[in-house]
């Protein structure tokens, strides 16, 4: 392995750690050629777990129509994606418009592709079996704008606003970094955001390589909810507003099958928000549940089986009102 293959394979923080190996180097006098100085660069990271693609090469790798693939609807640089498009609403153009003025490098992953992980712990636990007869790849992540740093990657996880937009970005940002997700190390290099006002979105995507991920997270958090309890408050909410609504929305289609699977989806982001958000909460767990990390565990699931939901097969089976007074009357 050369330097070329150090500084191309995606690897993080390469620079950085070759820096602290020459410094070491000078003051043992320990005298190395070049190639096995990047070799003993490659087999540290190997040890401690270091060899990750970073963030940007992941989905460089991802196809769009444009490269003959289905992994997502467009994979470029965001100028080439805002001359393309006509279908960002008002907030989301205004803010990556904003975004490109003053990050012309900048580019943007839409409606990336992903499949269900049934190994993940969490989604075992939750025990939603509905998730599972979706096929495919039935999640998608709306926008993801990535950027490649000096030494660092950093991306943006943007979900368009509604109501309750705050917290379907957690449960995205939750499943894209989950185990065996291919940006499982990646997570403190991406920040999920959502909002109404364009400064919010373009204020995020300033504030990538300034603040670390989980601060800046936690900031943007903060604007819908300032603890578990308003997190799991508005993520009832939604899942009862979407129970209630679904059947005048699904018996109005003639084809209610993708409707019926973002019903699906929706239902599983929140209920994996609740367990997720729970068990990561140390505070949690050493005030409420004294360090006992069973108890919390236990807990997480009682919250995410609070999120109510219409069954896959009751779905399919929902009937306009009009058909059920024909059927009573014959």
């Amino acid at each position: 392995m050369d330097i070329s293959d150090v500084m191309n394979s995606g690897l993080k923080n390469v620079s950085v750690l070759a820096g602290e190996c020459l410094m070491i180097c000078v003051k043992t006098r320990f005298c190395l050629c070049f190639s096995c100085f990047t070799n003993m660069i490659y087999m540290i990271l190997r040890i401690s777990g270091g060899v990750v693609m970073a963030i940007s090469s992941i989905l460089d790798q991802q196809l769009d129509q444009r490269r003959n693939g289905e992994d997502c609807s467009f994979n470029g640089y965001l100028e080439d994606y805002l001359n393309l498009t006509d279908d960002l609403d008002e907030v989301l153009r205004e803010s990556f418009t904003e975004i490109l003025a003053k990050d012309e490098n900048v580019k943007i992953c839409v409606n990336l592709k992903a499949e269900v992980n049934r190994n993940a712990i969490s989604n075992q636990i939750i025990r939603y079996k509905d998730i599972f007869k979706l096929a495919g790849k039935p999640i998608e992540y709306p926008y993801i704008l990535y950027v490649a740093g000096d030494t660092e990657d950093r991306a943006l996880l943007v979900v368009p606003y509604s109501k309750y937009s705050c917290i379907y970005a957690k449960g995205y940002y939750y499943c894209m970094t989950e185990p065996g997700s291919p940006f499982i190390d990646c997570k403190n290099e991406i920040v999920a955001v959502t909002s109404d006002k364009a400064s919010k979105i373009t204020d995020a995507y300033s504030k990538l390589f300034t603040m670390k991920a989980g601060a800046l997270q936690r900031s943007i958090d903060r604007d819908y909810f300032k603890n578990y309890d308003e997190l799991k408050a508005l993520a009832v909410e939604a899942a009862n507003m979407q129970k209630e609504e679904a059947p005048a929305v699904l018996t109005a289609l003639e084809d209610r099958t993708a409707q019926i699977y973002r019903y699906v989806i929706n239902w599983f982001l929140l209920k994996k928000v609740l367990y997720v958000q729970y068990m990561v909460n140390k505070n949690i767990l050493n005030t409420v549940h004294e360090g006992n990390i069973k108890k919390q565990r236990n807990q997480a699931k009682t919250n995410a089986d609070e999120i109510g939901f219409l069954s896959f097969s009751e779905m399919w089976r929902l009937t306009a009102p009009a058909e059920e007074e024909a059927e009573q009357e014959s």
